[in-house]
């Protein structure tokens, strides 16, 4: 096979996403939007989770922080919401830190059952907050505007956030692919090993627990601009849960794997939300015994995630992050020289 060919399956997937809102009607071209601001959750928590091995349930409170930090600056306080981004994000920085400089050194179920705690507690100081509206929430959130236009529609909102979620993803392979990257795939293997080798394993978690955290309030500054309102309901506990689920469905040592989990998900929500009250007759949350059951059974049939099935029957030669390299004719290694046998050298 040809070397450019390699290139084809990832060409045919930019293809789809750049024409997918000028053919798809308009509910799915919103389904798109939200399976992208999952995504780039999921995106974090591939990186902490499946890759660093630290498990995270409090991941959308993050989302929460990104959201309200636009929502109040932008309504209460006239800013534009390109400052509001940065001023988010040096909030989620500040408040990352802090949690990770308390929880980051726990191990075992420890550390899960903290991220818990306080993902609860920041979901209900939000919501007990008089000037973020309580409960109840804030709306009249402007729209992003750039050189005088304004994003209001979905369609347009979907080219931004995918450009953004690729741009993420091609950070986050890169750094992978770094040497960085290589001591965050040690913490996996164990603290004592990565640190035999050098590696500051506190620092290295901290780092990517602040990736993961800045990612997910990047995600929340697009969902209150796209929403213009937000409330506390959509950055609860139940809503972290599932964003590790669609790290870990997808394939959580797999970039790709935080977007296939996150389309896998939501539409699978979706569906049995329209198809099981006609089956059975009832309204009611039926979908969440089913969608529990399935997961079950992803689970334990795919141990790394529905990206192991795709890379499964995906060709070797075509595979973009495969390098192909002709080895017709190359030497052999050298060897050295083997001692006669009894000698003791």
């Amino acid at each position: 096979m040809k070397p450019y060919l390699r290139y084809l399956p990832l060409a045919f997937a930019l293809a789809a996403i750049l024409v997918a809102p000028l053919v798809l009607p308009e509910f799915s071209v919103t389904l798109l939007n939200y399976i992208g601001l999952y995504a780039l959750v999921a995106l974090g928590l591939v990186l902490l989770t499946g890759i660093g091995g630290l498990t995270s349930f409090g991941q959308a409170a993050f989302v929460g922080i990104g959201a309200y930090t636009t929502a109040y600056l932008t309504t209460a306080h006239g800013l534009s919401p390109w400052l509001t981004l940065f001023a988010g994000l040096a909030i989620t920085a500040a408040i990352a830190l802090f949690l990770g400089s308390m929880t980051l050194r726990m191990e075992g179920h420890y550390l899960p059952l903290s991220t818990i705690a306080w993902g609860i507690s920041l979901n209900f100081l939000i919501g007990n907050l008089e000037f973020l509206g309580g409960h109840t929430g804030l709306g009249g959130i402007p729209a992003l505007e750039v050189s005088g236009f304004e994003i209001t529609s979905m369609q347009h909102f979907y080219y931004l956030i995918w450009a953004l979620l690729l741009l993420a993803m091609l950070a986050i392979h890169n750094l992978l692919d770094s040497r960085p990257g290589r001591a965050i795939r040690a913490l996996k293997g164990g603290v004592v090993m990565a640190e035999a080798m050098g590696v500051n394993t506190h620092r290295t978690k901290t780092t990517i627990f602040l990736i993961a955290a800045l990612l997910a309030s990047l995600s929340g500054w697009l969902y209150a601009h796209m929403q213009r309102f937000v409330s506390p309901t959509p950055f609860a506990l139940g809503q972290g849960i599932e964003y590790l689920f669609m790290a870990v469905v997808g394939g959580a040592g797999s970039v790709w794997g935080a977007v296939l989990g996150a389309g896998v998900i939501t539409i699978v929500q979706q569906w049995l939300q329209d198809w099981l009250p006609q089956v059975i007759g009832a309204s009611g949350n039926f979908e969440t015994i089913v969608f529990g059951i399935v997961m079950v059974l992803v689970l334990q049939y795919a141990h790394n995630g529905i990206w192991s099935w795709v890379a499964r029957w995906w060709p070797a030669s075509s595979k973009p992050w495969v390098p192909i390299k002709d080895v017709e004719g190359a030497s052999a290694l050298p060897q050295r020289a083997v001692p006669a046998a009894g000698c003791s050298k």
